[in-house]
């Protein structure tokens, strides 16, 4: 958590006194790696949001599912979202919404990969390879998974990833009211 986020945080706590007042302000400590983490954050929320409002809103879809592709010369998105009990691909959706998406949402995907794994790299801790994000309107709850390289999935081709999330995701959309504020559960190599 960056300097800033951990102060506000202490101000927060001493109001509530569950600190004493001399602690509010943290020893200041640089670590790259929770700062590249921080960074991946916020891309996260702010890829979910740009994928929700590409659709038209919250309201047009129940959830929406972002797979991220970090690998070098492959970067790209992979959408699909949750719309009245189904799941449906991008590429499925009118038209007009799938060239919004072609057009404004894909093309960003190189920058924003080399972005974030670039304060991975400066950290010199493992880059992203893939990353598994989902966004539940009804709530705005999103959660996110990255698989870094040194994780098992990270050798799958992005193809078998997209399969295998896409499989977990239509099973469990039966079991998951729309308004859960859970995480659905990620592929994982076994």
């Amino acid at each position: 958590m960056g300097f800033l986020k951990k102060l506000f945080g202490n101000v927060e706590k001493a109001n509530k006194g569950e600190i004493p007042i001399e602690e509010i302000v943290p020893p200041f400590t640089f670590d790259l790696a929770e700062e590249a983490d921080d960074y991946w954050r916020e891309m996260e929320q702010n890829l979910l949001i740009n994928a929700v409002k590409a659709v038209g809103g919250p309201d047009k879809a129940d959830r929406a599912f972002m797979l991220v592709n970090f690998k070098p010369g492959q970067e790209t998105f992979d959408l699909y979202y949750q719309v009245d009990g189904k799941l449906i691909s991008w590429q499925e959706l009118d038209p007009p919404l799938v060239e919004k998406i072609r057009l404004q949402l894909l093309p960003q995907a190189s920058a924003v990969a080399h972005a974030v794994n670039e304060n991975y790299e400066a950290a010199n801790v493992p880059v992203i390879s893939y990353a598994m994000l989902q966004l539940e309107t009804a709530t705005m709850a999103w959660f996110g998974r990255k698989l870094t390289t040194a994780t098992p999935e990270a050798s799958l081709s992005f193809e078998e990833l997209v399969a295998g999330w896409r499989g977990v995701i239509e099973e469990e959309i039966p079991t998951h009211p729309i308004d859960s504020d859970t995480a659905f559960p990620y592929f994982e190599v076994r």
